[in-house]
């Protein structure tokens, strides 16, 4: 699937038209971050991460050549998946910086800079190293560490980006005495401060809609929630939350969403009060918010389901049963109506299919041991799912409309032990022939792919 810059900006531009997802007379850009762009051009940026960043816009991407990547914890690589041959391609290494001592990898996600030209891996063991690797070569180019100002940094595991400004936020989920969120610049790619919190492991953060502040789970106790006012760099509050776990944004930036001990706790994020607790079986996973904001979905770990909870009324109104350990719901981009739900024991080889409109589970797909993460094509043809507990990861043929009919390509994907991130991102060759320089800043290379023209 090789095609043409002109090929490329036209499937794009249809895919945007059909989906709304620009305004006339702006542009999808896929390039890097560059000091001293204005908002309106930082918005302007693709988003491509739908991990802990709401408004991702796959439609955007829709026909450009891409490929799979997965983080592979047990061993410093990551594996180039070609989806359409079915097969890794090639493994990025990754080091740790010189003159350290660590326990070599850790690396846990990937975590794609708005602008699609670069990505972040974080990670997961007891030290504070991230990579960025330049997609556009599919080498690392910077490998630095977290800690700063006499604070250390452990395990900054997921990663949350601001929307209106270049800046992005990461916890420290292993420090179970002190509670920091270190915030990133995406166009340096480069740590900025560290902010001190009043709970322990930081999880979860992730930014307002304007954002003015930082909504972050903490799961030490004491657990909770913490709130950071970005601009003043220091924490205005803290809400104690009996489990507090995992967190999440509603689709409107309402409410910030806790999964906590057998309930999910809904924040208001414009009073930075607790509005509603919402009583479930189980608790403690992932959410997923459906595109329309109508029903968020939250993983029932200790329930072994999903639970489905309608955003008009606040309430749960339905439990689905999928399997062990039951985390967290992912969509096709192409067709959210449906999804696949990772039920993610070390024991479990299964992931869930769920209709979103009937709120059921369809089938179950075999997969290898400890399923973790999924990621699709922009299509919706392809899912790669991560199995933590092997060195091989499954990939999914999801091209049917009947989605009882999606089925394994193969569950012997070369990866490595521990394998849980994944994402899609564009191909080099993509980027490299669809994107032109912008004089100004040689490293801000992008493509024009929605305008008012």
């Amino acid at each position: 699937m090789r095609n043409s810059s002109i090929l490329l900006i036209t499937s794009a531009v249809i895919a945007l038209i059909i989906s709304g997802g620009a305004d006339a007379g702006q542009h999808a850009r896929i390039g890097a971050p560059a000091e001293g762009m204005s908002s309106e051009e930082y918005q302007s940026l693709v988003r491509l991460d739908p991990q802990n960043t709401m408004q991702a816009n796959f439609s955007a991407v829709k026909g450009m050549d891409g490929y799979f990547l997965i983080n592979n914890q047990g061993e410093p690589t990551v594996s180039v998946v070609d989806y359409n041959k079915g097969e890794t391609i090639k493994k990025i290494k990754l080091s740790d910086p010189p003159g350290t001592s660590f326990k070599p990898a850790g690396n846990h996600h990937i975590f794609v800079i708005p602008g699609g030209r670069y990505a972040w891996s974080s990670q997961r063991y007891a030290k504070d190293v991230m990579w960025t690797i330049d997609l556009a070569t599919h080498e690392v180019v910077d490998t630095f560490q977290l800690s700063m100002g006499g604070k250390k940094i452990l395990a900054p595991l997921h990663i949350g980006f601001a929307y209106k400004t270049p800046l992005a936020v990461t916890g420290n989920i292993l420090d179970k005495k002190n509670g920091y969120l270190t915030f990133l610049r995406t166009d340096t790619r480069r740590p900025s401060h560290i902010v001190e919190l009043s709970c322990p492991a930081a999880r979860d953060a992730m930014f307002t809609f304007d954002d003015s502040k930082v909504f972050t789970t903490c799961q030490a106790e004491p657990k909770g929630v913490s709130i950071v006012d970005v601009s003043a760099r220091k924490e205005i509050k803290f809400i104690p939350i009996k489990g507090g776990r995992a967190g999440g944004m509603t689709t409107d930036g309402k409410y910030f969403l806790v999964g906590a001990s057998k309930a999910v706790v809904l924040i208001d994020t414009a009073t930075n009060e607790i509005h509603k607790t919402i009583k479930v079986p189980g608790g403690g996973g992932n959410f997923t918010c459906l595109p329309d904001g109508s029903k968020c979905y939250a993983g029932l770990r200790k329930d072994n389901s999903v639970g489905v909870i309608d955003m008009a009324s606040l309430e749960l109104i339905k439990t689905i049963k999928t399997g062990k350990n039951g985390n967290r719901l992912y969509l096709n981009p192409a067709n959210p109506r449906y999804g696949l739900f990772t039920n993610e024991a070390g024991s479990s080889e299964t992931v869930s299919v769920i209709d979103t409109q009937k709120d059921i589970k369809i089938t179950d797909i075999e997969t290898g041991l400890g399923p973790h993460n999924v990621a699709f094509n922009p299509e919706g043809t392809r899912a790669i799912i991560s199995t933590k507990k092997e060195e091989v990861a499954t990939l999914v043929d999801t091209s049917s409309a009947n989605p009882s009919e999606w089925d394994v390509i193969t569950t012997d994907i070369d990866s490595g032990i521990e394998n849980n991130g994944v994402r899609w991102v564009p191909s080099p060759s993509a980027i490299k022939t669809s994107m032109k320089v912008d004089t100004n800043n040689t490293d801000s290379l992008f493509i024009e792919i929605a305008s008012s023209n």
